[in-house]
């Protein structure tokens, strides 16, 4: 009797050849675990080694286990039949999970991952654990023609509890494997054994140390059991989507197609049985999970969409369910499938749960940044997902995978069809004990293209085909379109409206910016200073050229025109300097703090610049007057002057009220040209109707018709009425809007000063949210090199500890040992702005002279100052002051201080200087550069700010609030631009430190 024999390319062929690819192999043994009753199951992929690890937290298996079930093809354990092996142990302490494989070749797939493997495994039975199992396969050996399965030899060994194999027990197995080669190896070509024998050599992984560094889930626990995979060396095509996807260039087919592995997006669902997760280590320290549940559709997406529609599909393939538009009541809704006629359909029962966004974000009721982010995910990961009893099934919500067809419809005609795979997200429900005709193909390529995959896609087809001519067909007779396009209209008409203001806004803001620009650059480069000199200059000229030309009759009064003309011009340099800050315009941070120092300057002028040239041109009249002994009436002169300035005053505020009266003309005839053009328009409508009406013949015309005809009219001036009415509604609004009230000092306020207020908040909130990004990703950073730092810290303190011992014995490495700590504690100075007062490094206070600091730059700038001619010079009173304080917060400061200097006078002329200097409550840092413009003189110290190409704004900001932490103060003094900048860093003395005490 002949019978089948199993070669060993089989295995090959029902595991790497057959599966889709990487994703899906990966998918499998999520699935595996998910049918182990894990609660996690976790992939670690070391990027530097090209180690894939997996592991979860499941029941594992015991020896009998894997070699009856996992290392047996074709298992039928796992199919509802009581012939066989029995059905695979569970977790009696969890709810009963409905078994995903069937076929029982998913494992295999690890082949895919890479070409050996080593598992371990740790079964846990009855609240009991046992001994852990290892094996170790080279997959190279199913891929040899000619070998029989049952030549291949898989090396098992059993550990005692929670024991893990070692570098040598894992060697011993490899080493069996080898052997195993060197007997077949004349089934395989030389170059297949050289790979075979060359992978088993790099097989180097110690479970030990990897389970030391990756902590939970752990086989060495006395509470889990589990199953762990270590693959090596990991596909190159793994290698390839990762780096893709750490780049940010887009999402590789591995991310889409793990990410939403249970279905975690729809709000109000039960919790998933099992959570996965997914770390690229970039290094030892550092690693990124790309498929975290942030990165997939959250609830909170899924709220936040336009429309939603969820229902459920009964045995008849029609719809029971309800749909929403822009958050309008739920509409209940049944949509049919014609092609039932009164059968059950063969794909069974199933339900739907979709949102959905527009296209474009005038049309969308997201805010800007809302639609922004979440068209972002759409653009990556869009689709519809069927999930299984809660699992994902592959490649179902791959947006590349539009196994509908709605593109292909959509690219026909868009406002007919609707719906876009692109911006459509959500889940079809589907159960192995309804749907049990919906089969996989064995590469997990979807379903298998059977009646019941046929009819579920006709179903939806016609669903989505349905839903959109009821709903959003523009042009279309659906009975619940009017209220789509009518939201549809108004977010449209709203977002242009914003587009509109904000445009508006941002140049009146600009206008506003380059005024406050050129009153600063005026006011720095001293040129309004010269115009006051000028005029000065120019009056005592004039009034001495009266001195000397005119007699006693004409004198008197010609010096006094002189004097009137002087203050004129003198007003009007002060009026020069005005800016009028815009109405009804929001301000950002920057332009709010420019109008305040404005307004400081503009006070301060006036104080120290007007008002003593007004005293000094009086002074100049009257020496005048006293020397050449004019008779001069100043009552008459005053009485004068004071009626030409009332005139001067009346005559501008009547141009202004003139202004208003002309600006109510136009709005008064721009209303009326809107409601005679509205009236002329409703009209015309009204002879179309009448001249459609009068053609149609009453003989030939059935009474139906005539019916119709009048809904259709009726309806057609009805939306024109409605229409013609908002307007007319958004004009008294508006005119209603024109209001104004006073606050409790008299001021008025009215509708722009409101909607300025509102433009603020938006623009604050707007600049905070931006700041938060910024910050959360600066945390991250911190976060990474904290991570990596503390790794190092210890080892670095031993060899400070140790040096330090050699350092007390010989005091030539004293100053070496100085130094580096300087530098240590510099690092954690830094770090530890970021991190907790517990966590902190251990530090200490010690005395530091000016001394010391000097020294300190002069060897970490030396370079930079000699290569940019930049003079260091240290007084006697900094080398002498002292301090007791921490290094780690003194040093970073100076650092900061000299760094900027040196940056800020790399391009100035010669000579450049920076100069440290001290008294008894600070030490001083100046510089010879261009200085700080006063309007920055605060900014400096914003976290964020900075005007250096290229800088990040921390600096300063990092600098004071690390001294601010310890009691210090980092101050900037007041300076003219051009004239440098001088920091100073406020200490307490010795007294004010025993008072506190």
């Amino acid at each position: 009797m002949a019978r089948f024999k199993t070669r060993a390319r089989a295995v090959d062929m029902l595991g790497r050849q057959q599966i889709a690819g990487l994703p899906n192999a990966i998918s499998e043994l999520f699935k595996n675990a998910h049918d182990a009753y894990a609660d996690r199951v976790e992939v670690d992929y070391i990027r530097p080694d090209n180690i894939f690890i997996l592991r979860d937290d499941g029941i594992g298996m015991t020896k009998e286990d894997f070699e009856d079930r996992w290392l047996t093809l074709g298992t039928e354990s796992k199919l509802a039949t009581s012939k066989g092996l029995p059905p695979p142990p569970i977790d009696p302490d969890k709810k009963p999970r409905p078994i995903l494989g069937e076929k029982g070749i998913g494992r295999l797939a690890i082949a895919a991952i890479g070409p050996q493997v080593l598992v371990l495994t740790r079964a846990k039975r009855n609240k009991k654990l046992h001994n852990l199992v290892a094996a170790f396969i080279h997959w190279g050996l199913f891929e040899a023609p000619g070998v029989n399965l049952d030549d291949v030899e898989i090396p098992i060994r059993e550990f005692v509890g929670g024991t893990l194999p070692d570098s040598n027990d894992i060697q011993e197995m490899v080493e069996e494997v080898r052997q195993n080669v060197e007997k077949l190896k004349d089934y395989f070509e030389k170059d297949s054994v050289k790979k075979i024998i060359k992978d088993l050599e790099g097989f180097n992984i110690n479970p030990l140390e990897l389970a030391d560094f990756l902590g939970k889930p752990s086989l060495q626990e006395d509470k889990n059991g589990g199953t762990h995979f270590y693959i090596f060396p990991a596909s190159d095509n793994l290698a390839a989507d990762v780096d893709a996807d750490l780049r940010d260039e887009k999402v590789s087919k591995l991310r889409k197609l793990l990410l939403g592995f249970s279905n975690t997006m729809i709000p109000d669902t039960e919790s998933p049985p099992i959570k996965t997760a997914f770390r690229c280590w970039l290094t030892y320290g550092q690693q990124k999970d790309l498929i975290s549940e942030r990165e997939f559709f959250t609830p909170e997406d899924f709220l936040k969409a336009d429309h939603h529609i969820q229902g459920e599909f009964d045995e008849l393939g029609q719809f029971k369910g309800t749909v929403t538009i822009y958050n309008e009541k739920p509409i209940e809704h049944v949509v049919s499938w014609p092609k039932a006629l009164g059968k059950p359909v063969s794909c069974g029962p199933f339900k739907i749960n979709i949102a959905y966004v527009m296209g474009t974000a005038r049309e969308s009721k997201l805010s800007q940044d809302e639609y922004v982010k979440i068209s972002r995910k759409l653009d990556r990961i869009s689709g519809l997902y069927i999930y299984r009893d809660g699992i994902r099934i592959l490649p179902y919500g791959d947006s590349e995978f539009d196994f509908l067809r709605m593109e292909e419809r959509r690219s026909k005609q868009a406002s007919y069809y609707f719906f876009s795979y692109r911006r459509i997200f959500g889940a079809i429900e589907i159960t192995r004990e309804h749907n049990s005709n919906l089969i996989e193909k064995a590469g997990r390529e979807g379903f298998q293209e059977n009646k019941a995959y046929r009819e579920f896609k006709d179903i939806l087809i016609n669903f989505f085909i349905q839903i959109a001519a009821d709903f959003f067909r523009e042009k279309g007779e659906g009975e619940y379109v009017d209220i789509f396009l009518r939201k549809k209209a108004e977010l449209d008409k709203l977002e242009r409206a914003r587009r509109e203001q904000e445009k508006q806004s941002a140049a009146a803001r600009r206008a506003f910016s380059n005024d406050l620009e050129s009153f600063f650059s005026r006011i720095q480069n001293g040129k309004f200073d010269e115009e006051i000199v000028q005029l000065l200059e120019s009056f005592s000229n004039t009034i001495d050229s009266i001195c000397k030309e005119k007699d006693a009759d004409e004198g008197p009064n010609e010096i006094l025109l002189a004097e009137n003309r002087a203050l004129r011009k003198l007003e009007a340099l002060k009026n020069s300097l005005k800016i009028d800050k815009p109405g009804g315009v929001g301000l950002t941070r920057e332009l709010k703090r420019d109008w305040q120092v404005y307004l400081s300057e503009v006070n301060r002028i006036e104080k120290e610049v007007i008002v003593p040239t007004q005293k000094r041109i009086r002074e100049i009249v009257d020496k005048a007057i006293k020397e050449t002994k004019f008779v001069v009436n100043r009552r008459r002169h005053v009485s004068k002057l004071l009626k030409e300035f009332i005139t001067l005053q009346q005559k501008s505020l009547n141009e202004q009220a003139d202004l208003t009266n002309a600006s109510i003309k136009e709005t008064q005839e721009r209303i009326a040209a809107l409601l005679k053009g509205i009236l002329a328009d409703m009209n015309s409508i009204i002879k179309e109707i009448e001249t459609e009406f009068n053609k149609l013949d009453p003989e030939r015309t059935q009474d139906e018709y005539f019916s119709e005809f009048r809904q259709k009219s009726e309806r057609r001036l009805a939306e024109a009425v409605e229409g013609y009415k908002e307007i007319l509604d958004h004009i008294r609004t508006q005119l209603r809007n024109i209001t104004w009230s006073k606050d409790e000092e008299g001021h008025l306020i009215g509708e722009a000063d409101m909607k300025a207020a509102l433009e603020d908040e938006v623009l604050a909130l707007r600049e905070q949210t931006e700041l938060s990004l910024e910050m959360t990703q600066l945390g991250m950073a911190i976060e990474i090199i904290s991570h990596e730092f503390n790794n190092a810290i210890k080892a670095i303190r031993n060899n400070l500890r140790q040096l330090k011992a050699w350092a007390d014995l010989n005091p030539e490495l004293q100053q070496l040992y100085k130094n580096l700590r300087a530098n240590f504690d510099h690092l954690d100075g830094y770090l530890s702005l970021f991190t907790p007062l517990n966590r902190r490094l251990y530090r200490k206070a010690v005395t530091i002279t000016g001394a010391e600091i000097a020294n300190y730059l002069k060897d970490l700038f030396g370079d930079r100052l000699e290569r940019h001619k930049v003079q260091l010079v240290v007084t006697k009173a900094f080398r002498k002051k002292t301090i007791i304080a921490y290094p780690s917060t003194f040093y970073p400061v100076f650092v900061n201080l000299v760094d900027n200097s040196i940056f800020w006078l790399k391009d100035r002329s010669l000579p450049r200087k920076i100069e440290l200097d001290a008294n008894d409550d600070a030490f001083i840092v100046t510089d010879n550069g261009p200085g700080i413009p006063i309007r920055d003189h605060e900014a400096v110290f914003e976290l964020g700010f900075t005007r250096k190409p290229g800088g990040q704004g921390l600096g300063l900001y990092v600098s004071r609030e690390s001294l601010r932490k310890e009691g210090y103060e980092l101050e900037l003094e007041k300076s003219i631009e051009g004239k440098g900048a001088t920091f100073r860093i406020i200490t307490k003395s010795a007294e004010q430190k025993d008072k506190e005490l």
